[in-house]
């Protein structure tokens, strides 16, 4: 049956929305985030003991309450973050439990970049946001620079964007002020305006600039701006200008240590303090290499790309970091600006364990740039699909079967161990050593397979 290409997209995209897919999904937002956690697993996110943890809150009357289930008491997200408000007011290192930016130092932007798709690079870049603020209360900005918007969904439903977005939602386009204003061919949105774009999550301090289909709208203003080549402005340096605009007027001012009035957590100071600014920027880049990704990568301090080990993929790998070698050269030897001059890294993903050529790539790579590659890595797992098929990372879904329920601990695992060896090169310090103990113990019994 003949018809236009428009009108079969509309059926199709009208027909999706009323499928099974659908229902999950709003199953999903209606209930993010349920899941709660127990005291110990709390005490493992705070970095204390048990003992240490169980005796804080006998000794607070501000304490959060949680809740039983059964026998065992748990707590949600925002009691998780109250907690750390307590122990920050009495510790002699309150960034132990807070690890907010301090004044005058520089934001991190991480770009999580591939020119292909299926590495899990959206998947890894939601888990490392989350893994920041359930171990650290980090203030976290997610961009979506993908039209896909699958890290999107990761965080839609919570107070700021209770539904998907749709075209009147401002995107990474806007916020790089790529559309036209009055009187010039791009809009420099002051840097208020530029925070408003930034949309509330149910993650406490965790905020989402969304994508939508017309994020891909990107790409053609960008090509009418080089086109158009306004005097003193650089068709790369949009989303960065931006960036730096919106940190001048945000800057950190409440220190973790100012949180508590009385022996109790002053939430109104709290809920300011987790708004004011963020503490590092996350950028889920398109898989694709263009001008309006190239933003994302110039705008960047660390590039993590995330790549799976096959023979094709490898291939490619070479095609896109020569492809970008060659675009940052090109603008190099135009303007000495500094680029990416944090930590950059190689994410080995979905790494199968018994497949030697997986491997044995990995083997190769760390022998040949042991500096570039993370020794940790994504394992392949069932427990991704799992949690995929409600719209949630492996930190927020709930199995409801045993078996489930081991699966996704034993990821879980290897999530943190990946997110620990990131962390290890960008905040080198503040590592808690889930990557080695991960390292030792998956050599250690791959060592006992091959005997």
């Amino acid at each position: 049956m003949s018809g236009s290409l428009e009108q079969f997209l509309t059926d199709l995209s009208r027909g999706l929305e009323r499928t099974m897919v659908a229902v999950n999904k709003e199953l999903t937002l209606r209930q993010r985030i349920k899941r709660t956690w127990s005291m110990r697993q709390c005490a493992r996110f705070l970095n204390v003991s048990i003992q240490y943890l169980t005796k804080f809150a006998n000794s607070s009357d501000d304490f959060p309450a949680g809740e039983y289930v059964g026998r065992e008491r748990v707590f949600t997200l925002s009691e998780l973050m109250h907690m750390r408000a307590l122990l920050a007011a009495s510790a002699k290192r309150p960034y132990d439990y807070l690890a907010w930016r301090k004044t005058d130092a520089p934001l991190p932007v991480i770009s999580f970049a591939s020119q292909k798709g299926g590495t899990a690079k959206s998947l890894s870049a939601a888990h490392f946001a989350q893994y920041l603020s359930l171990h650290y209360g980090m203030r976290v900005g997610v961009m979506d620079a993908d039209p896909q918007s699958t890290i999107t969904l990761y965080f839609v439903g919570g107070e700021g964007l209770p539904q998907m977005p749709d075209e009147n939602t401002a995107s990474m386009v806007d916020f790089a002020g790529l559309f036209q204003s009055e009187d010039a061919p791009y809009t420099d949105h002051d840097a208020q305006t530029l925070d408003s774009f930034f949309l509330k999550t149910s993650w406490p301090g965790l905020r989402l600039l969304p994508a939508h289909g017309e994020t891909s709208e990107g790409e053609i203003q960008i090509a009418r701006l080089v086109r158009e080549a306004p005097a003193g402005k650089s068709f790369y340096r949009y989303l960065r200008d931006a960036i730096d605009r919106w940190k001048a007027g945000h800057p950190p001012k409440t220190l973790p240590n100012e949180l508590v009035i009385e022996g109790k957590v002053d939430q109104q100071r709290l809920d300011a303090a987790l708004s004011e600014t963020l503490d590092v920027i996350i950028i889920d880049y398109q898989p694709a290499l263009t001008l309006f990704q190239l933003n994302n990568v110039i705008a960047s301090t660390s590039l993590v790309i995330p790549q799976t080990m096959k023979g094709f993929d490898i291939a490619t790998l070479s095609t896109f970091v020569t492809g970008l070698l060659g675009m940052l050269q090109h603008i190099l030897a135009h303007e000495r600006i500094e680029i990416g001059t944090g930590a950059n890294m190689l994410l080995p993903t979905i790494v199968q364990r018994s497949n030697a050529q997986d491997l044995n790539h990995i083997g190769n790579l760390l022998e040949h740039c042991p500096t570039e590659i993370l020794p940790v890595f994504y394992l392949r797992s069932d427990a991704i699909s799992n949690a995929s098929d409600v719209y949630q990372s492996v930190y927020e879904y709930e199995p409801d079967t045993p078996g489930k329920r081991k699966g996704i601990n034993r990821f879980i695992t290897n999530a943190d161990a990946v997110n620990d060896a990131i962390v290890s090169r960008l905040w080198p310090g503040l590592e808690r050593g889930y990557a080695d103990t991960w390292m030792d113990e998956f050599y250690e019994d791959d060592g006992e397979g091959e005997a």
